[in-house]
């Protein structure tokens, strides 16, 4: 599991909020590249993500090439969504609390220190101690990136205008997005290829000095809160907060609904990046390093369900696009298990995968908008964060057990498995999708 997966509700709410302006003019983005100190946080950002995400690939790579155990790569997921999950909890109170440049500079530090461990460990240690080190630095990457998550957006605002904020937020999604290509599958893939797994390490350490002396100028001029005699009343507002936005979606039947099938698509999509390192090496012959390959038409259909939901969303209801969305979903996950058989068929391999991302993005997109629009705006942040602590609780038992079944039985009866969950949760919503069209 990459770290973005596991953020903050405040900063998914940002971000989401802002996912449909990616088409900002260039014009309207001049004003904040001649903004020094928006330029070096985002440049920051930048370069600290890829450095995150080559990383967490080289990790899962050599999981696999140790131990060939989807269970062992599952549990790789796992040992990144605890420590985010409660990270999460935390992160806006600690940043609030010690500074917004100081937390972000540590964090970047945490990083550096993490990817200096995994290149010490991977070419050095016996195979048992290196996958506890990739364990130890999934661990510290994803717990680390809520934190400095937090601070970059908290920063912001600091920085830019009001008026600008809008294209900020923008630029930080589209640099996020285009981070996580640049380590996941240019940079790390690149690097095991021509140099071997340790070299990803070595460069992810330049990469996150280089993210430090760009953030060591950033202004310090931030307030901050220092109320230690306050922290019972923070964790019972925590704890109030968590449940208003359960409340929420157990009194709303569709809110209740979409939130299901939201935790279903997200911890089927877990289960299969867990899946995709033995599918790779033990179907395909590829290589695991070669996995993020695989994933690369899984985007282009999902910018093509992205379309697809724009140009006809009033057509239908959301419940029903996130209805067909599961049940693409499933039929993409069934083509997967067809297309790994003994002897793979490459071509429809590439063609479920589009299918894949066309679902997710039917889907999540719709689900996502429904848990924004249909909460009162009192309790909106809430609801987010509820069905986020939902999703990452709920996906650790399938992670892992689904991993060891791929161990026992294999990768092919997992994923007809996978799509018989997703058809069966689009299947759900179905009734009362016709219920609100008529």
């Amino acid at each position: 599991m990459s770290p973005r997966q596991y953020l903050t509700s405040g900063q998914r709410e940002v971000r989401t909020s802002h996912m449909d302006s990616i088409t900002t003019s260039a014009s309207k983005a001049r004003p904040l590249l001649g903004n020094r100190p928006f330029r070096r946080l985002w440049a920051a950002q930048f370069i600290s993500i890829a450095a995150v995400y080559a990383v967490t690939l080289a990790g899962i790579t050599l999981v696999e090439e140790l131990a060939h155990s989807t269970a062992l790569n599952a549990v790789t997921l796992v040992s990144a969504i605890l420590p985010a999950f409660m990270g999460s909890l935390v992160s806006g109170t600690v940043v609030d609390r010690l500074g917004r440049v100081r937390v972000l500079l540590v964090s970047i530090v945490a990083w550096t220190l993490a990817a200096l461990a995994f290149w010490a460990a991977s070419g050095a240690l016996p195979p048992t101690w290196a996958v506890l080190t990739v364990f130890a630095t999934n661990t510290t990457l994803a717990l680390v990136t809520q934190f400095a998550m937090s601070a970059e957006y908290a920063l912001l605002p600091d920085y830019v205008a009001r008026a600008h904020l809008l294209q900020a937020n923008t630029m930080f999604q589209i640099s996020l997005v285009a981070g996580e290509g640049l380590g996941a599958i240019l940079l790390g893939p690149f690097l095991i290829k021509a140099t071997g797994i340790p070299s990803v390490g070595l460069a992810a350490v330049v990469l996150c000095l280089l993210a430090l002396a760009l953030a060591y100028n950033l202004p310090r001029d931030e307030t901050r809160t220092r109320q230690p005699s306050s922290e019972g009343r923070h964790w019972a507002a925590l704890t109030s907060d968590l449940r208003a936005g359960w409340q929420a979606i157990i009194q709303d039947r569709v809110l209740g609904l979409v939130a299901i099938q939201a935790t279903v698509a997200a911890s089927l999509l877990l289960i299969l990046i867990a899946l995709l390192p033995g599918l790779a090496s033990r179907s395909l012959g590829i290589g695991a390093e070669n996995m993020p390959f695989l994933l690369l038409p899984g985007g282009l259909g999902f910018i093509l369900g992205l379309i697809v939901a724009n140009r006809w969303e009033g057509r239908l209801s959301r419940l029903a696009w996130i209805c067909w969305g599961l049940a693409a979903l499933g039929l993409g996950i069934g083509l997967l298990a067809v297309a790994s058989g003994s002897p793979p068929l490459q071509g429809l391999m590439l063609a479920s995968f589009i299918v894949i991302g066309l679902g997710l993005a039917l889907a999540i997109i719709p689900a996502r908008t429904v848990l924004q629009e249909r909460p009162p705006a009192e309790v909106r942040g809430r609801v987010i964060s509820a069905q986020l602590a939902l999703a990452n609780a709920a996906a650790v038992l399938p992670l892992l057990l689904g991993g060891s079944l791929a161990d026992q039985i294999g990768i092919q009866p997992v994923l007809i498995l996978m799509a018989l969950v997703a058809g069966a949760a689009g299947l759900a919503g179905s009734r009362m999708a016709r219920e609100q069209s008529t």
